[in-house]
């Protein structure tokens, strides 16, 4: 039996790599003369940058910037030199992994950290960026960012603001006249795990901003906010690479917008760039079976995300998946229309969310044997 394991991160607990070697820990456990090709995954979140970095063979370097609440971090990016590639990570710079709960809230986070990566990897000689967009803890629209990159947000009197939510409200004109020249030069590319555009019902406010501390009647005023600013960045730009609507402008608190829309970054779903990159077609053309998973599996799941691209291919060369998470939160009706042969959660009515977190390698592994063994049954009956 040739299985491959291919899973993305399970937020706040696993690395892919770790979430993967879980799975074959369980399995080997029953069926140790199994062969197991393990392809970790992701989707422009945490643990891209060790993906893409090692598939270009580059080296780690790290630069203290600007975390989401404006306290330095040391940050990793990744960089290798003959072919001028950099790889940076949102998570790393304005993540929501970097707040505590004295940190300011949503309105007074920024993006600055992610423009001082930028300028790092311009500075080492970078001429293409990757930017992997999941994670963030910030909603400024890429103001941050691009203040990080020489614009300038000023007042009705011409003064400079702070390029946070908050401060912006009181924006009259963005100057761009600093902006950093290198990156007309440079090929920006984003990863991203979501299509949402800036503003609207299905925006980066009204989407994502209750997951990052937006309180639910402060939604409409912040979508407000970041219509706002990206209103002005357009008026005071003759012409921009995109627009509002454009999908992925709403990722990370529309940093999309600033890098797509602004800085004319080309947008990729980040679990199919992954995917060709590491050669997952390949791996799945051997398969008996292919097992993915994630941290949780929602109706969001089919939007780009690591299950559902993993199942798109599998599907293309009529190969079984079956994938394990943190908790499903679909009927089995809709898991098997998504394609899956099944899912299983690591959380049960006995085991909550806090304790499938704290005991995650080991139920991981448990699921994964159960779900082979439910699989080699039912496969054997046929």
């Amino acid at each position: 039996m040739h299985i491959v394991l291919c899973p993305d991160s399970f937020k706040g607990s696993l690395s892919s790599p770790a979430v993967a070697q879980a799975m074959a820990d369980g399995i080997l456990q029953e069926w140790p003369d199994s062969t197991l090709e393990i392809r970790p995954m992701a989707d422009g979140g945490e643990g891209m940058a060790a993906i893409v970095n090692e598939a270009l063979d580059g080296k780690w370097h790290q630069t203290r910037i600007h975390g989401p609440e404006g306290r330095p971090v040391l940050a990793e990016w990744g960089y290798e030199p003959q072919s001028r590639q950099a790889v940076i990570e949102v998570a790393s710079a304005c993540g929501l992994g970097l707040l505590n709960d004295t940190d300011p809230d949503i309105w007074r986070r920024d993006t600055r950290g992610v423009g001082e990566l930028i300028l790092a990897a311009l500075d080492a000689g970078a001429t293409r960026i990757l930017i992997g967009l999941g994670g963030s803890g910030t909603n400024d629209a890429g103001a941050g960012m691009l203040a990080a990159l020489g614009v300038v947000f000023k007042d009705v009197s011409g003064r400079p603001l702070p390029p946070n939510p908050s401060a912006l409200g009181a924006l009259h004109t963005v100057d761009f006249s600093r902006l950093d020249p290198r990156l007309s030069g440079t090929k920006l590319i984003v990863l991203a795990d979501v299509d949402n555009p800036l503003t609207g019902a299905q925006g980066a406010s009204t989407v994502f901003g209750p997951q990052k501390g937006l309180p639910s009647h402060q939604i409409d005023e912040m979508d407000a906010r970041i219509r706002h600013i990206a209103h002005r960045i357009e008026d005071s730009r003759t012409t921009l690479p995109g627009s509002t609507d454009q999908p992925g402008t709403g990722a990370a608190g529309g940093l999309g917008f600033a890098l797509i829309a602004v800085l004319g970054a080309t947008r990729y779903f980040g679990s199919r760039y992954i995917a060709d990159l590491i050669g997952l077609d390949d791996a799945i053309a051997h398969a008996d079976l292919i097992i993915t998973g994630e941290g949780r599996i929602d109706r969001q799941t089919s939007r780009g995300k690591v299950v559902s691209e993993v199942v798109r291919r599998a599907r293309e060369q009529i190969k079984p998946v079956l994938a394990i998470a943190g908790s499903v939160h679909l009927s089995a009706e809709r898991v098997h229309s998504m394609g899956l042969t099944a899912a299983w959660s690591l959380c049960t009515a006995q085991i909550s969310l806090p304790e499938a977190i704290a005991r995650s390698s080991e139920l991981i592994a448990q699921r994964t044997k159960q779900a082979v063994d439910d699989w080699r049954t039912s496969h054997s009956a046929r």
